[in-house]
């Protein structure tokens, strides 16, 4: 496939053909060039370019048509766009708004389209405006009334056209329903929708063109300055590129407009999160949670869509656990069987917390669960082997060695686990670690995933000397690894041996060092998250992750870990 196929997904030709007429205003047909590259013979859509596009030119279509007022041929285009991607709230609208103006007797399949956009973003003004239109036209007018009512509470959050037109009306009644709803419904409609420059921006983030997409939300920040989404969306920007001052700047912002933002206010915690600020996210969201509770009604259930939920919780637990409560964190993450597949990062989150927290057990039995799911992905792997070899289960360690995906055959872990399962076991390392060190760089591991760096093989070369016999070389890389900062119990533990080993010589006179015990390095990190101390914690997990790539504790408690893979989930 062309370079060109790669990136935008199918055929290449079909998809340069199609962008090239969407890019024109030809929507219909950019459409129906890129319907087969975008959807597949399955039917279904993937997380291509083609698969945006295509979107674009559906919707771009019947937004056409409904400008020239031909709402029946609209309805269409807009069916298929909403019914490929059910869980976009702006489609289910425009298909539901398209009914309705085509055909007065489609109110309740365009009430039914009003209510499944609600249920997936609850402040949607048009599809507010639509429901209420609907049962209008249904004779529902007192239900007419509360719907336009809750448009109107909706101005609170959001600033709009429409709100701005009917809060003066409010409250309705029954009798003062207004009978002009669906010309205000073809001017929503009708116009042009900074929605579709939303989702242009969306698309050029997620095609990893950040800067083009921020300089997008930038604009629409100065167009829009009272609209907290807008700048919500330009703080997770920011915060992709790093440059988190700035990002929290902008979700301060949002906030400021709306203190009840959701996705404002756990997007702060992230970003606090990231600038090593745990202590104050921790507060931060205590407050927020204190803040949500005293405001909710007695059995009162709040519409949240479920990404922005597991967000939520999944940030929340974070800061819990490397505050030192890891049975807390498990309280706050969903324990939906489904997790490890619909959002794997957060149910090896769960691992974690499990470890941490003492059931050391469930954890194994997770990571098996989620090395089973994902077995093209060697992070699974390697934290799973990890525990079976603390476990001392060895003919698992070789079973699942042995699994390892082929597709990552540069990798230097699986190696590096090799030969610390020969060492468990008595035997010779298969390869010199040196010359493995030397021939296998990690640079081809995922960033913030668990890596073998030079520093973690030349212990592990110490250890096989002092398994040869050869003590003086064990002492040596060593004491050149103290020399150079590195200090952990594993280490001291290889040099004392080799001390013995040589009974004087080059360690005569020298006395082990005093150093923490691994099993106190979970609260020595939350002490000094608690401390606002988060630099001096990260370098602490970080100084475990990358001398011992072979303990969990330290990817664990590494907040680098935990974030780099869900920059472009935030997107």
């Amino acid at each position: 496939m062309s370079l060109l196929g790669r990136i935008l997904g199918g055929d290449g030709k079909a998809s340069a053909r199609g962008l090239a007429l969407l890019e024109e205003g030809r929507f219909g047909e950019a459409a129906d060039q890129l319907r087969l590259a975008a959807v597949g013979p399955g039917g279904t859509p993937d997380d291509s370019l083609a698969s945006y596009h295509f979107r674009q030119a559906l919707v771009g279509e019947g937004r056409s048509l409904l400008r020239a007022g031909d709402a029946v041929r609209a309805v269409s285009w807009l069916a298929e766009a909403a019914g490929l991607w059910p869980r976009y709230a702006d489609l289910q609208f425009l298909h539901g708004a398209s009914l309705l103006l085509a055909d007065a007797a489609a109110a309740d399949e365009a009430l039914a389209a009003a209510r499944r956009s609600l249920r997936l973003n609850p402040d949607y003004v048009e599809a507010r405006l639509l429901e209420a239109e609907a049962l209008r036209r249904l004779a529902r007018l007192r239900e007419a009334a509360a719907a336009l009512d809750a448009l109107v509470e909706t101005g609170r959050r959001i600033d709009h056209w429409l709100v701005a037109e009917l809060t003066p009306k409010a409250p309705f009644t029954p009798e003062t329903v207004p009978a002009d709803l669906a010309q205000r419904l073809v001017r929503v409609t009708s116009g042009s929708s900074p929605k579709e420059e939303v989702a242009a921006a969306v698309a050029l983030c997620r095609a990893g063109h950040w800067g083009d997409g921020l300089d997008r939300f930038d604009d629409l920040v100065r167009r829009f300055p009272r609209y907290p989404d807008y700048r919500t969306r330009q703080a997770a920007a920011l915060f992709q590129l790093g440059r988190g001052d700035e990002a929290l700047a902008a979700v301060d912002a949002a906030l400021a407009l709306n203190e009840n933002y959701r996705l404002a206010q756990d997007l702060r915690g992230l970003v606090l999160v990231d600038l090593l600020r745990v202590r104050e996210a921790r507060d931060h969201f205590e407050a927020v949670d204190r803040s949500r509770a005293a405001q909710a009604a007695p059995g009162e259930a709040v519409a949240v869509p479920v990404n922005e939920q597991l967000f939520g919780a999944y940030v929340r637990a974070l800061v819990t656990m490397l505050t030192g409560d890891p049975k807390r964190a498990l309280a706050l993450l969903p324990a939906s069987p489904e997790l490890g597949r619909e959002f794997a990062r957060a149910d090896l989150l769960r691992a974690a917390a499990e470890d941490l927290g003492g059931q050391v057990d469930a954890c194994a039995r997770r990571l098996a669960r989620l090395a089973e799911a994902w077995p093209a992905e060697p992070l699974f792997q390697h934290l799973l082997v990890c525990r079976l070899l603390q476990a001392g289960r060895l003919k698992e360690v070789a079973q699942q060695l042995g699994r390892w995906p082929a597709s990552a055959a540069a990798d230097a872990r699986p190696l590096y686990l090799e030969n610390l399962l020969r060492l468990a076991q008595g035997r010779e390392p298969v390869s010199p670690a040196g010359n493995a060190r030397d021939a296998v760089a990690p640079s081809n591991v995922p960033f913030g995933e668990p890596a073998v760096g030079p520093a973690a093989w030349r212990l592990l070369e110490a250890r096989s000397a002092l398994r040869r016999g050869e003590a003086a070389a064990a002492w040596e890389t060593c004491a050149a690894l103290q020399a150079e900062g590195w200090l952990t119990e594993p280490l001291v533990a290889v040099q004392t041996a080799a001390a013995l080993a040589l009974a004087g010589g080059p360690a005569a006179g020298w006395l082990p060092p005093d150093v923490a015990p691994l099993s106190s390095l979970p609260s020595r990190v939350a002490w000094l998250h608690a401390e606002g101390r988060g630099a001096d914690a990260e370098r602490l997990a970080q100084s475990i992750a990358t001398l011992h790539p072979e303990i969990e504790a330290g990817w664990w408690l590494s907040v680098r870990f935990w974030l780099a893979p869900i920059r472009a989930w935030v997107s």
